[in-house]
């Protein structure tokens, strides 16, 4: 069982954050700190690919589809599915930033996992960061999150999981 990916879009449909994880010795390392003790994988390489976009893509086509299913008096809510050999966890927040797990097919539901990387990281080290910006553009310095403490701890909570 892994976690392949992790991505964060804005309500304005752009990829903001984008963490792949490497599990074999010969990945990349990581960018975000200089320790020995880092994740290998890459962040925030693939924000602007067609892969992001295409990811962005299925999964409101099958929000939207979903909603339209069901009455309107109940709820109905996206959380997971199975694309492959992945597994593809959603969770959208109340201002519409959609935060998005890539796993294996054997993986449960992660849907507290990614509630607890909003509630606890994003909250805590983006939005209430001051020297972060409110509204992320489509291309430039603020096209994407580059808070060192966030790529830490957010990887320091998932590589606590058991399914990492």
């Amino acid at each position: 069982m892994t976690i392949h990916s992790f991505f964060i879009f804005d309500r304005h449909c752009n990829c903001i954050y984008n963490r792949e994880y490497g599990h074999t010795p010969q990945s990349i390392p990581s960018t975000s700190s200089s320790s020995s003790d880092t994740i290998p994988g890459q962040i925030n390489k693939n924000n602007d690919s067609n892969s992001s976009k295409l990811l962005f893509g299925i999964l409101y086509s099958l929000k939207t589809i979903s909603n339209k299913l069901v009455d309107e008096s109940s709820i109905n809510q996206l959380k997971s599915f199975n694309l492959g050999q992945f597994k593809i966890h959603f969770y959208e927040s109340l201002s519409n930033f959609k935060f998005i797990l890539i796993t294996n097919v054997e993986v449960e539901e992660l849907s507290s996992v990614l509630f607890q990387l909003y509630s606890e990281y994003f909250i805590k080290y983006v939005v209430e960061n001051g020297l972060s910006p409110v509204e992320f553009s489509e291309t430039g310095e603020y096209s994407k999150i580059n808070n060192g403490r966030f790529i830490e701890e957010t990887d320091k909570y998932l590589q606590s999981l058991s399914i990492f």
